[in-house]
């Protein structure tokens, strides 16, 4: 009888440290799950740090291309009223053509006026059009998700204890 408990109790506890390591597995699956899921997780938010960061340098030099457009334009601006006052001096210096070199002068003014603003106005739209397309509307980088992932950085643990303290 006692050798028959004794082989009950070996049996039970191999059971139960069969049990054991099943749960330790388990247990230790779980984890390796965890930590390679906060590893695509951080890959995924790096990835997306740098997309970000490259759309918002694209949106950048755009910016720059714009203000290089106005400075181009800004020089054309100055160089062309100084080429068109050369011939207008010459024709309102004349008594015969001064009046209609005037209203002429004035006609060119006020179009070339709005040509170059024109050119700063759709320059300036072109490059807000890109910086709203790459950045978002307010400027900062749009937010990206991951499709299939659920941001486990952004999970907040519970800690529970089990015995009451007493």
């Amino acid at each position: 009888m006692l050798l028959a408990s004794a082989v009950v109790l070996v049996v039970l506890c191999a059971g139960l440290v069969v049990l054991a390591v099943r749960w330790f597995r388990d247990a230790d699956q779980a984890l390796l799950a965890g930590e390679r899921s906060v590893r695509r997780q951080r890959a995924w938010a790096t990835e997306r740090r740098v997309y970000l960061e490259s759309r918002t340098r694209i949106a950048d030099g755009v910016q720059v291309g714009t203000e290089a457009v106005a400075f181009g334009s800004a020089i054309a601006r100055v160089g062309h009223t100084a080429a068109a006052r050369i011939p207008f001096g010459l024709f309102r210096a004349i008594p015969m053509t001064r009046a209609r070199a005037e209203r002429i002068q004035a006609v060119h003014d006020e179009k070339s006026a709005q040509m170059y603003a024109a050119i700063d106005s759709v320059s300036a739209r072109i490059a807000e059009g890109v910086r709203r397309r790459l950045t978002g509307a307010d400027g900062a980088p749009r937010q990206l998700t991951a499709r299939d992932e659920e941001d486990l950085l952004e999970v907040e643990f519970e800690v529970h204890d089990e015995v009451e303290p007493g």
